[in-house]
Parts: C-alpha cells; sequence; structure tokens
C-alpha cells in the first residue's frame, strides 16, 4: 500500500502535535519544589559523606569522594544554570524550605551554585592523589554549603 504525500504530513502534523502535547503534559506536571527538594537531600547524603571523610569519621575512599563531590558539583551546576526551572516564582510558597530572598537575590544565588560546582568538582580532581590532597581541596566546600543555608534556608 502506498501513502500518498498528503497523508504523509497528517501522519507526521499528528505526531508532532502528540509529541508537544506530552512535553507540555510533562511541564505542567513538573514540581519545582519537589525536584529541588529531592535534588538537595541527595546533595546533603554526598556532602554528608564528605564532611565524614573529612573529619575521619568514615575512612577514606578515593572512588567514593570522587563519585560524591562530582555529584555536588553536579547539583550547584544543574541549579546555577537551570535557576528558573528549580526556584520559578511560583515556588516561593508550599512545602519549601526557601527563603523568600532567593527571589530577591537570584545573581547571587547563582554565583554560589557556581562556586559549589566548582569547588566541588576540585574535590573530586584531588581525591584521586589521597586523603591529603581531598582534605586541602575539602577547605571550601564547608564554606559554599554554610553559607548558602544560613542566606537562603529557612528553619
Amino acid at each position: 500500500m502506498k501513502i500518498s504525500g498528503v497523508s504523509k504530513i497528517a501522519a507526521t502534523v499528528a505526531l508532532v502535535g502528540a509529541m508537544s502535547f506530552a512535553v507540555l503534559t510533562l511541564a505542567a506536571d513538573f514540581d519545582a519544589i519537589k525536584a529541588r527538594r529531592a535534588l538537595m537531600k541527595q546533595d546533603g547524603q554526598n556532602s554528608k559523606l564528605l564532611f565524614d571523610m573529612n573529619q575521619g569519621t568514615v575512612a577514606f575512599d578515593a572512588g567514593k569522594a570522587t563519585e560524591a563531590a562530582t555529584a555536588v558539583s553536579k547539583l550547584g551546576h544543574t541549579f546555577g544554570t537551570e535557576f528558573d526551572k528549580y526556584f520559578p516564582d511560583n515556588s516561593k510558597t508550599g512545602d519549601t524550605k526557601a527563603s523568600p530572598d532567593i527571589w530577591a537575590n537570584k545573581d547571587d544565588l547563582k554565583a554560589r551554585f557556581a562556586s559549589l560546582e566548582a569547588d566541588a568538582k576540585a574535590i573530586a580532581d584531588a581525591a584521586p592523589q589521597g586523603a591529603d590532597a581531598f582534605k586541602a581541596a575539602f577547605a571550601k566546600l564547608g564554606g559554599d554549603c554554610k553559607g548558602c543555608h544560613e542566606k537562603y534556608k529557612l528553619n
């Protein structure tokens, strides 16, 4: 059976329409608060592992440190480059601990995420060189986390 040019066009239009609807539905179903909370929960687990290794309460493991630091770096990158996706204006209220100051200081928060990304990447790069290199690179991460949470997280 031969398909006519008009049928091909109609099928293409129908397919594009269905795909557009699916994308819009997914976008409409995206819950920024839940998404950022889930990412921050993962970040907390990764950061805790790094902090514990730095304190010596967990044995240093270069592979695990690299993996955890890479994940923290990715979070900084994701939040910094997709800020409006994870912190849209309609997510100021609800089940969130995000301070309203976030939306008044977007550029500052984006810069903090960029710093987190870079500092965590430095840890990931240093960890394979050993515990001493890891600890030297780790020094900035605590300040990244603490500074942001003190300024932009509600209790």
